[in-house]
């Protein structure tokens, strides 16, 4: 009878973990909708600014919807294409994880470097696209997935708004500590619906 208990507990603390996921990614949908997290800049060199930077932190995020674009696009009648895509992308997502393993490894971090990696995989990539002749449809992920990003990296401007009272805060050095409690304030608002 013991073990009954030990899995029931096992089982609970399993559902709770599951909850509290379930709650993380409805407030991270939520923080993504909002309407004030995007607005247009105001001269062209803020948009420039804003774009580098927005490029910057959501790479990942921009690959993503490359890749699963050009995915789709392969889908229909590319299966080899689309095989090979994968593979490679297994690959690169090892080294991630050899990475993120080995935070401290000299062999890791020094001599095969980042940019070196992300260069071979999309030579990889490339190649084996031309060679089974499915450039076109990475033309079209591309041309659906550029303007996409381009747009997001412009208008997205979470960082920049600012409210009369909180440029005051601003100068006085406190508006990321007032930042982090309104958005805890908004995810607690957020949690009881």
């Amino acid at each position: 009878m013991a073990t009954y208990g030990a899995v029931l507990r096992r089982s609970a603390a399993v559902v709770e973990r599951a909850r509290a996921h379930a709650r993380s990614t409805r407030k991270a949908l939520a923080r993504f909708a909002r309407p004030q997290s995007f607005a247009a800049p105001p001269d062209a060199e803020a948009a420039a600014v804003r774009a580098v930077r927005n490029l910057a932190s959501f790479r990942l995020y921009y690959t993503l919807l490359l890749w699963v674009l050009l995915l789709a696009s392969l889908f229909p009648r590319r299966r080899a294409a689309m095989l090979f895509l994968m593979a490679a992308s297994k690959v690169a997502l090892f080294y991630g994880a050899l990475v993120k393993a080995f935070p401290t490894s000299a062999l890791l971090r020094r001599v095969i470097d980042r940019r070196l990696v992300v260069a071979l995989a999309l030579a990889v990539i490339l190649i084996e696209l031309a060679l089974t002749r499915a450039l076109p449809q990475l033309l079209l992920a591309v041309g659906i997935g550029l303007p996409i990003i381009l747009l997001h990296a412009v208008f997205r401007a979470r960082d920049d708004l600012l409210e009369d009272g909180d440029e005051k805060a601003a100068a006085v050095g406190v508006a990321g500590e007032l930042d982090s409690v309104l958005e805890k304030k908004e995810d607690l608002e957020l949690g009881s619906q």
